[in-house]
């Protein structure tokens, strides 16, 4: 079956995204203690003394990969590309999602004809502007109604890096027609889609803090987490990241209520 790689990319001026990779490979080194994970980041150092390939992005590639700056998620959709080029398949999932439970069979639903990715979110308004374009992925014409899939999670083989090239390359040509900021995730989802392909939802124990009442619980708990373990052995930080809760209970809920924005 070859080789299967675990990714994260962690860029950006907040340190959230880095800490977020971190604690999400911890809690995957639990369930799962020989994975073999990367991380593409501009803060390799916060990933020092960990079993984990830290990746160093550097301003100049971040400029190169997003357009020039134009496309934030384009340094996404260039860096799953160099992920994979390290693996036979690769699993990547976005530094706000988190393991909950073994998820090794991942390799087991990834094939050369086959993708995994979050979910399905079908079709997709903003895309009507390039409808009538002739804008092209690979040979075939967007039309916009394609189905877009949520790439919070991507499963791939390496036999489809010509078709993610295929989507970097497609996605510029959307910078400035569409509004949407999801022209990586919905060019991603047409290239594994192509040629009899297929992508499904991933369906493992997962979990995530990607709303914005979410993400401002987690953001205290991982701060609260890491002042406490970092001058722990990396077993017991391991081991305390595997207990360790950064969603929201009900009390959590009532102390936010006025932030409610599910």
């Amino acid at each position: 079956m070859g080789m299967g790689g675990f990714g994260y990319i962690a860029f950006g001026k907040d340190e959230l995204y880095a800490r977020g990779a971190l604690f999400s490979a911890l809690r995957l080194l639990h369930f799962v203690p020989k994975a073999r994970i990367s991380v593409l980041t501009d803060r390799p150092s916060v990933f020092d003394g960990y079993p984990i390939e830290a990746i160093e992005l550097t301003t100049k590639q971040m400029t190169e990969m997003s357009f020039g700056d134009r496309y934030m998620f384009g340094i996404k959709a260039a860096g799953i590309i160099a992920l994979l080029q390290r693996c036979d398949r690769l699993f990547f999932m976005d530094t706000d999602i988190y393991p909950v439970g073994n998820i090794s069979r991942c390799f087991g639903q990834i094939s050369p004809s086959h993708s995994i990715m979050r979910k399905c979110e079908g079709a997709k308004a903003a895309y009507r502007a390039i409808a009538d374009k002739g804008f092209l992925l690979g040979g075939q014409r967007l039309s916009g109604r394609e189905p877009m899939w949520n790439s919070g999670v991507i499963g791939v083989d390496q036999s489809n890096l010509p078709a993610l090239t295929d989507a970097y390359q497609a996605i510029e040509q959307m910078i400035g027609v569409v509004e949407a900021h999801t022209a990586e995730q919905f060019c991603i989802g047409v290239a594994l889609s192509q040629h009899g392909r297929s992508i499904s939802g991933h369906w493992l124990p997962l979990r995530n803090y990607n709303t914005r009442g979410r993400k401002l619980f987690a953001r205290q708990r991982l701060e609260a987490f890491f002042e406490r373990v970092n001058h722990l052995p990396v077993s017991q930080q391991i081991e305390s990241a595997a207990k360790y809760r950064v969603w929201r209970a009900p009390l959590d809920l009532w102390m936010q209520r006025d932030i409610w924005h599910f």
